[in-house]
């Protein structure tokens, strides 16, 4: 019989290490007042230089430094735990949002469920291993990584190093709050902006102008038919089809002149098997063939962007090993848990291009991410460091 690996958690040891690490702040800088996550990966090395844990020290920017420890296993093949030290923005909250505050059985803070749970509970059963001389089946490697909730620049890094054979991982483990359910698939990102341009006239006499708001509808009611008409071929059976949305608009200069530019942007959620250059290539070239055959007025025009910001779907099979393990696992402290997808994006997607299978896992409501008092049960960051735990002494057997 598998032994429960619940018992070897310490309760308050989880809440302690939770509590030390919303208390110190981490906006991602990307954020109006961000402080960075320098505090916490300082955190991060004091903890493991306590554990005699090896670990170096990955420079992503100034400042900003991934931190990967490492805890030796019975073979050389290396699970990797990853989690983001970077949180958003604390404006608007209803608490003191590096207060840590534990009410009826819940802390409160922010980055308490997004994702410094993962973190404390990967931690935690780092902490559990080595103090009991336990020895994993597998070499566990903890990064703490920067900059997930802006540009990703630091799983992009960590990625890089694994490409180029400077670190080993045969799998991973991405932290993020999925209520103990294991995200085997979630989609990507890709997003532009389409401008529209036209010619200015008094709004008097519109007929002397063209009206690039007015155009700029006419494209996107053709996006939506454009996404009603493409997008469910490429549905997956666990993210669903991909999604289009008109996620912001400006346009005009004056409430008596006609518009002569328009400019929206647009972001699509691609789904697992299509690759965001070519989603944007076919949005693209299909909107320069509506304005085509529209014969749109002389002096109008429109420009589709580069994209600004993308980031791939990933998917790993639900028969992997490691898939196999952690439903086990999960399912050993908190029955009910299923392999799922998820229609956002994480740092798993970077680690799946480089050829390691990847899944999503860890304590808390994605529902409570960003809100204004974010918050996680730590019964469920106790149930997920035994998790961790059980996952490393079995994967791989």
């Amino acid at each position: 019989m598998t032994i429960s690996y619940l018992e070897y958690i310490n309760e308050s040891r989880v809440r302690e290490v939770l509590s030390d690490l919303v208390r110190i702040p981490s906006v991602n800088p990307g954020f109006q007042g961000g402080q960075g996550e320098k505090e916490v990966a300082a955190y991060v090395r004091r903890f493991l230089e306590r554990l005699g844990l090896p670990y170096e020290v990955q420079s992503v920017e100034p400042d900003r430094d991934n931190v990967i420890g490492t805890l030796a296993g019975r073979t050389d093949r290396c699970l990797l735990w990853e989690a983001h030290m970077d949180t958003v923005q604390t404006a608007g909250m209803t608490l003191d949002p590096f207060g840590a505050e534990v009410r009826d059985g819940r802390l409160y803070g922010r980055g308490a469920c997004d994702t410094k749970a993962s973190l404390a509970a990967m931690l935690v059963a780092l902490e559990t291993m080595k103090e009991r001389d336990m020895l994993p089946a597998v070499t566990v490697r903890l990064a703490a990584v920067v900059d997930e909730e802006i540009t990703y620049k630091g799983v992009s890094a960590l990625a890089e190093l694994i490409r180029c054979g400077g670190l080993r991982c045969d799998a991973a483990i991405v932290g993020e709050p999925t209520k103990l359910h294991a995200i085997i698939a979630h989609k990507g990102v890709l997003r532009f902006r389409i401008e529209t341009i036209g010619a200015a006239a008094h709004s008097s006499t519109p007929e002397k102008g063209v009206n690039a708001i007015e155009r700029m509808a006419d494209v996107i009611a053709f996006l939506k038919r454009y996404a009603a008409e493409r997008f469910p071929a490429s549905r997956h059976p666990l993210t669903g089809a991909p999604t289009l949305c008109i996620s912001m608009i400006e346009g005009g200069v004056a409430p008596n002149t006609v518009a002569e530019r328009c400019l929206v942007s647009v972001d699509i959620r691609t789904a697992p098997g299509q690759e965001w250059e070519d989603v944007w290539a076919d949005a693209r070239d299909s909107v320069a063939s509506f304005v085509r055959e529209q014969g749109w007025p002389s002096g109008a025009s429109v420009v589709v962007h580069r994209p600004f910001l993308t980031d791939f779907a990933m998917e790993v099979a639900p028969d992997d090993p490691l898939v196999l393990t952690l439903m086990a696992a999960s399912n050993t402290y908190a029955p009910g848990r299923v392999a799922v997808g998820a229609p956002y994006c994480s740092d798993a997607s970077k680690l799946t291009r480089v050829g390691v299978p990847t899944l999503v896992f860890g304590p808390g409501d994605i529902a409570e991410a960003h809100t204004a008092d974010e918050w996680v049960e730590l019964a469920e960051v106790v149930r997920a460091a035994a998790v961790f735990v059980h996952t490393a002494m079995h994967f791989g057997e």
